[in-house]
């Protein structure tokens, strides 16, 4: 399954520019497929000359701005959840309207904890002891949330977060906030954007300044002339790319590749995840008949051309079910029956 992200926003913060932008126009009903650029793995194809090159792709669901139960539907189907505010056109106010985004989720968990803690509290109270660290748990919860505050903000430890996990909390979810600004704020996106990544950073959110309507004129554009009208806003960068860098560092997730002549492919995983699990993301089979896996670095493989050649180099290292993937290994599994 892919990463699945959800763009949010008031009505007019062009969010759906933003989508249209990511997903070059080939969204359909408001979902679409982008593909997470990689320089390394540019880098694998041009050194490996395989078949079929496939990046990394996340799912993205721009959510309808004027139905909230819709919005916090899509956020609550989401790995990410991308926070879209206007600062551009007349009297913008994105603070207060990242604020009204964040009390709407905080609402929907309040009402999810409200009701599961009128269950445990009665449990509790009729002598079911081992009730009482989730009934704790929950206590926390609603007070942080009767705040408006997001859960996300809420220090819970591994206990509390699996006392809080079977009610799917919206709020939790990580977050990247999308200062929506016009060219005449770019490069940073001046007072505004300063202004959200301050409260951004706050609730331990990634923050950037975009402009979306100029993001999509420039995807149209062939690459120089793209480059060329970047350096006109003093943009180093597509805003696109940084944006898909971001939603990976805020999801906690990695990159590793798989690389021979039939495919070069790069392959989210989540940080830190043991050799097994992240074969699995390959194929489910995968994790179950795990037995090794055979790692190398995106430089080690350029430079030999092939990971046979590195095999016959005895230049692999094997590594076992205890082995955590890095960012950045290019790996074979090997697969039992």
């Amino acid at each position: 399954m892919p990463v699945s992200i959800a763009i949010v926003g008031p009505l007019g913060s062009g969010k759906t520019t933003l989508f249209n932008a990511l997903t070059g126009g080939r969204g359909a009903d408001g979902v679409g497929m982008v593909d997470v650029p990689d320089q390394r793995l540019d880098r694998l194809a041009a050194a490996v000359r395989p078949k079929k090159v496939v990046p990394a792709q996340v799912r993205l669901a721009d959510a309808p701005p004027g139905s909230r139960a819709q919005r916090i539907a899509a956020a609550r189907e989401a790995d990410v959840v991308i926070k879209v505010v206007r600062c551009f056109g007349p009297d913008p106010d994105p603070i207060g309207d990242l604020e009204g985004l964040e009390l709407d989720l905080a609402l929907t968990d309040l009402a999810s904890v409200e009701k599961r803690l009128d269950v445990v509290g009665r449990e509790v109270r009729s002598g079911r002891k081992q009730g009482a660290g989730e009934l704790a748990t929950l206590e926390r919860a609603k007070a942080h949330l009767d705040e408006g505050r997001a859960l996300s903000a809420l220090a819970l430890d591994e206990e509390a977060t699996g006392h809080l996990s079977p009610l799917f909390p919206v709020s939790a979810k990580p977050s990247v906030v999308i200062a929506n600004v016009g060219d005449d704020l770019l490069p940073d996106g001046g007072e505004p954007a300063a202004r959200l990544r301050e409260l951004a950073g706050q609730r331990g959110w990634l923050a950037l300044a975009v402009d979306a309507r100029l993001e999509a004129e420039l995807r149209e554009l062939e690459p120089n002339d793209a480059r060329e009208m970047r350096q006109m806003y003093g943009l180093k960068a597509s805003g696109l790319d940084a944006v898909a860098r971001a939603v990976w560092d805020a999801g906690g997730l990695i990159t590793f590749f798989t690389a021979g002549e039939p495919e070069a492919r790069a392959w989210p995983c989540e940080a830190d995840a043991p050799a097994p699990i992240a074969a699995g993301v390959i194929h489910s089979d995968f994790e179950k008949h795990f037995i090794r896996a055979e790692v190398t670095s995106v430089d080690e493989l350029v430079a030999a051309g092939s990971m046979e050649a590195l095999r016959a180099a005895g230049r692999l290292r094997v590594e076992g079910r205890d082995y955590h993937v890095k960012d950045g290994d290019v790996v074979f599994f090997r697969i039992g029956r």
